[in-house]
């Protein structure tokens, strides 16, 4: 019985201590469960804004082409400007721009009047020569023969009598003047009471002549004042006549007011005009209308004539104050004026002298010298004049001929011809204008002659070669894209600004050069425009790449008769087609251009965001899980940006893919169903998806 009970406590103790137990367990396990489920909750309703994707491709074979990407402009290699080689005035330009012209051909003609009357003068000129001497020229050197010998022989003969006649009257009037000098210094300093008595004449006669001048002034403004108020009043009875409908002539200008008075003479001319057309003669409106111009002109009669009258007061207060400034002078001499006075006597004196010396010179003869000079003057007229009769010189003639060449040649310049065929693009003057020497007149090109100059970095400028080919997009013809060739690259750079640039030359290939040529760019098409072979092309002599080439097409060709080329079975929704077309842009079209530096062809390729470079080591995904993504290491080769050659590692139809991660809405009030029951699964093999 004992141990009954004793069991029976034990049991009841032990579910005591159970149950305490379990109470806590069951609250710890509640709390970690709820812990859980929260943390799980909220990292989901986080991380479910980023999904997570593959992207599947498969491995292929096609072609990479390592490409280049600059910018060019066209140019027209084949140009000139073209000039006179002289200035003048343009009368004729004989071609318009855009007209095709033909070497020799005569395009525009300068005045040349002045240059043929140098022609003809130079002609004349030259034919004088050739005519020499002519009669009046003989006649002019034995003139000069003649005038020589007349003064040897006067020479001789000096003095005459009539040479020491006037010599000796000279002397005479010398004297007197500077006797005259004299008096006028010595009355300068002493001046006589004749002297004053002349002087307050003069001044009392000025006095007389201000006062009368301000009289009549004053009574000719009177006369303008009077001949003003007459022209008002006729002003006034022209303005205010009745007109009849026909409106009244220069009403505008007659009738302005008295500050327009007086009426200017193109308003009284009109009001004569229009007054003989609009009235007859004798009438009232004729009356009024010679009134008002009869009382203009009086008017301004008054007016000039008071001008006169104040010009003659100036003059008379100058006269006035002329002889009063005269009357001061007399009384106190300035120091200037008896300098000057003074120097007239020296000067006087001086001349006496020199004429004095005259005298005694004559009175001496001729010297040896002066006839040693008349005899050796003799024989340079006579021996001249032996010469003359002798011709023109040879060397004269063989110069006039010259300049007679040269005014021709002058002439031939007035005519511009074209140095070429071609097209003139642009004329810079018109017809009238003067323009220059050397000064571009118009610009011959030959279209045909077309290049594209491409602008070349210097890192660029190291990875051209000539010879590339390349594309170029115009930036008015996207959608016609050419086919270039390098042709040089220039080693001289440009700087501008600190920027270094080479010049770039490249030929456009057109027509079925472009087939000839095509295996050689080849990879530039594929890359550029994708997915076209150029094989496509089979009705074209020549077509069926590779290795088609074009018989007897050469540079640019075109089929030979034993080819069978029908264009009506082309297939014109080629974009190939482009590239045949044989018409070449205009100058100046600027665009881009994208040149083929190296290639290869029908080798594995992937698209380059597909690789995955970690510590120098690249790699792929090739496949993936619920947990981890399954990666193949590869090695690549060229690439063009967007595909990259893959040289070990994968074989064509392998499959890759590329991890692509989107950002999608999420919900800030997920139930926990949502949470833990709607989790995307992977879009891979077996269903669901990677968790995060």
């Amino acid at each position: 019985m004992q141990n009954s009970i004793d069991i029976d406590q034990l049991i009841n103790q032990n579910q005591r201590r159970f149950g305490k137990r379990s109470i806590i367990f069951i609250i710890l396990f509640s709390l970690i469960t709820a812990g859980l489920i929260f943390w799980y909750f909220y990292n989901d309703s986080l991380d479910n804004s980023v999904k997570i994707s593959y992207e599947e491709h498969l491995v292929k074979k096609g072609t990479i082409a390592d490409l280049m990407i600059a910018s060019g402009s066209t140019n027209i290699e084949n140009k000139i400007n073209l000039s006179f080689n002289t200035s003048g005035t343009i009368t004729s330009i004989f071609v318009e721009e855009g007209d095709e012209v033909t070497e020799g051909q005569l395009l525009a003609e300068l005045d040349s009047k002045d240059l043929i009357n140098n022609y003809e003068r130079q002609k004349l000129q030259l034919q004088k020569l050739l005519d020499y001497p002519s009669d009046s020229d003989l006649k002019s050197a034995e003139y000069l023969v003649s005038q020589a010998e007349k003064n040897l022989k006067d020479l001789i003969d000096y003095p005459s009598d009539e040479q020491l006649k006037s010599a000796q009257e000279l002397v005479s009037q010398s004297r007197a003047n500077f006797i005259t000098a004299q008096e006028n210094y010595d009355n300068l300093l002493i001046p006589t009471d004749s002297q004053f008595d002349s002087v307050i004449k003069i001044i009392e006669q000025a006095e007389y002549t201000v006062d009368n001048t301000n009289l009549l002034i004053s009574n000719a403004e009177n006369t303008a004042s009077s001949n003003k108020i007459l022209l008002i009043e006729s002003v006034n009875n022209y303005c205010d006549q009745s007109w009849d409908g026909l409106g009244l002539p220069n009403i505008g200008d007659a009738c302005s007011g008295e500050e327009n008075l007086p009426l200017t003479k193109s308003i009284t001319d009109n009001i004569l005009s229009e007054i003989f057309v609009c009235c007859d003669a004798n009438t009232t409106k004729m009356n009024l209308s010679k009134s008002l111009i009869n009382s203009n002109s009086n008017y301004l009669s008054s007016l000039e004539q008071i001008e006169v009258y104040k010009l003659q007061l100036e003059s008379a207060n100058a006269s006035l104050k002329d002889a009063q400034n005269t009357l001061e002078n007399l009384k106190n001499p300035t120091q200037n004026d008896i300098d000057r006075f003074a120097h007239l006597e020296d000067q006087a004196e001086l001349n006496l002298q020199k004429s004095l010396n005259a005298l005694e010179e004559i009175l001496l003869g001729t010297k040896q010298e002066d006839l040693d000079l008349a005899k050796e003057n003799l024989t340079k007229v006579k021996s001249s004049l032996d010469k003359i009769k002798g011709g023109s010189d040879k060397n004269d003639i063989a110069v006039q001929q010259l300049l007679v060449s040269q005014a021709d040649d002058n002439i031939s310049k007035t005519k511009l011809y074209a140095s070429f065929d071609g097209q003139i693009s642009s004329i810079n003057s018109k017809v009238g204008e003067f323009i220059g020497s050397g000064q571009n007149l118009m610009t011959l090109t030959d279209p045909e002659t077309i290049e594209m100059e491409i602008i070349a970095s210097e890192a660029e400028y190291v990875e051209m070669k000539e010879g590339m080919y390349g594309i170029v997009a115009l930036d008015s013809k996207p959608e016609s894209p050419l086919i270039i060739q390098v042709v040089s690259i220039s080693d001289v750079p440009n700087v501008q600004q600190g920027v270094v640039t080479y010049p770039v030359r490249a030929r456009f290939i057109r027509g079925f050069e472009v087939i000839s040529l095509i295996d050689k760019f080849r990879p530039l098409i594929q890359s550029l425009i994708g997915g076209i072979d150029p094989s496509s092309l089979q009705n074209i002599p020549g077509g069926g790449f590779p290795g088609g080439g074009f018989p007897g097409g050469g540079m640019g060709g075109r089929p030979n008769s034993n080819q069978n080329f029908d264009i009506n079975n082309l297939d014109m929704n080629n974009p190939l087609l482009n590239f045949l077309s044989g018409e070449l842009p205009a100058e100046g079209m600027n665009g881009t251009v994208t040149l083929l530096q190296e290639s290869v062809e029908n080798v594995l390729i992937i698209p380059s965001e597909a690789i995955i470079v970690e510590r120098n080591v690249k790699k792929v995904i090739s496949s993936y899980d619920d947990e981890n993504d399954i990666f193949t290491q590869i090695e690549t080769g060229l690439t063009d940006g967007n595909m990259t050659e893959i040289t070990t590692g994968l074989n064509e139809g392998n499959k890759i893919y590329i991890k692509k991660e989107s950002i999608i809405e999420t919900s800030s009030s997920k139930s926990i169903e949502e949470v833990t029951n709607n989790r995307p699964g992977p879009p891979g093999p077996g269903g669901g998806g990677p968790r995060r």
